[in-house]
């Protein structure tokens, strides 16, 4: 075990000195659904980000560290008290951000507030609850962010907004590929795209919202990334696995890396990089032109139905991180196998042109 923590060590020693030329101002981590699974419940938090501990107490320069909700699976004394034990052994401040397994008067005991700012380093940080209104940032809240930003944008440089669930997505935008812990807690909607996004647009500050309402299980997504203007979304999460991680975000003096860390296995690096993960770069669009995949769920082939007179079309299958797992040309009656792939959800695109590309999902028993 000894040996196992060093060598995570010293490979984190290597990417900090290898990832910018300049030593980081500072760096901080965020840890979603720390709880873990929810087929496991247990006193403490998810056994493999207590082992992870000792590396994130020894990575260079790291100042804070935000938990992003869900942290206990039920917020009694019993289960705060045993949260608390691991969350003393990191050697930084700790801010949490509330999820909904959290909320509770004894949160407010112990944490007094459930939103809240600091600076440090001329950087920002906001914590927020958008559970407490059905994942909108409304009323006192609002005013909290609004008079918040007003406040400091002029004396700050970035500005890392922490909160648990995911309030860009909706299963009919652009972020519907990216599977949530549990889909029955959307309330259908909320006022992110009319209301928050304007106003964080408003500002000319490079601002980063971080949520932890992912990574439950292997059957949901562990990750997501995506950033456009001066907004980036991330959202991690735990419980599911060998895909468990955690984000540490690097700040240098006129950049921000964020490092995507493995927290099961010996390989920090074993998801990739964060940024590389952004399938919403490419343009997807929903053609409708008759394009079918069958069965769904599969456990052995996907046959295609193509009603229009396309032929030769490329076809590409991602899991839920991000990664590419197979590449095809399809034509109408094709079928491929999916004997290779793992269990679990994946996503496909279809490119009707280079411009063109229709995406959906599949599930492989």
């Amino acid at each position: 075990m000894i040996m196992k923590h060093l060598f995570k060590i010293f490979t984190f020693l290597v990417l900090a000195l290898t990832v910018n030329a300049q030593e980081p101002i500072y760096s901080f981590f965020s840890a979603g659904h720390t709880y873990g699974s929810p087929m496991d419940h247990h006193y403490g938090l998810h056994y493999p980000f207590v082992d992870y501990i000792p590396t994130i107490n020894a990575y260079p320069n790291m100042e804070y560290g935000f938990l992003t909700g869900d942290v206990v699976v039920s917020p009694t004394v019993e289960y705060w008290d045993s949260a608390q034990i691991t969350i003393s052994s990191l050697n930084m401040p700790i801010y949490i951000a509330a999820g909904n397994h959290d909320m509770s008067q004894e949160f407010l005991n112990r944490y007094d507030t459930y939103y809240s700012s600091f600076i440090a380093h001329n950087d920002l940080f906001i914590i927020l609850t958008p559970g407490l209104n059905a994942w909108n940032i409304e009323g006192d809240q609002l005013d909290f962010l609004t008079n918040t930003l007003d406040d400091n944008y002029e004396q700050v440089n970035n500005v890392f907004i922490m909160l648990h669930e995911l309030i860009w997505w909706s299963p009919d935008n652009e972020y519907s590929s990216v599977d949530i812990n549990y889909v029955p807690h959307y309330p259908g909607s909320t006022n992110f795209d009319e209301v928050v996004k304007p106003l964080l647009l408003s500002y000319p500050n490079k601002i980063t919202l971080f949520a932890g309402d992912l990574g439950c299980t292997n059957q949901v997504s562990p990750f997501m990334y995506d950033s456009y203007d001066n907004i980036t979304l991330i959202a991690s999460g735990m419980g599911g696995g060998v895909r468990d991680n955690i984000i540490i975000t690097d700040v240098y003096p006129d950049s921000v890396h964020y490092n995507l860390v493995a927290i099961n296995g010996d390989d920090p690096n074993a998801l990739g990089e964060l940024t590389d993960f952004n399938l919403l770069s490419s343009p997807i669009v929903n053609l409708n032109v008759g394009f079918r995949i069958f069965p769904n769920p599969t456990k052995k082939y996907l046959n295609f139905k193509i009603d229009s007179n396309e032929s030769d079309l490329k076809f590409e299958i991602y899991d839920s991180t991000g990664k590419l797992q197979l590449s095809s040309i399809i034509n109408n009656n094709s079928k491929i196998s999916v004997e290779q792939l793992g269990k679990g959800f994946y996503i496909y695109k279809v490119y009707h042109t280079e411009s063109e590309i229709e995406m959906g999902k599949f599930i492989k028993e």
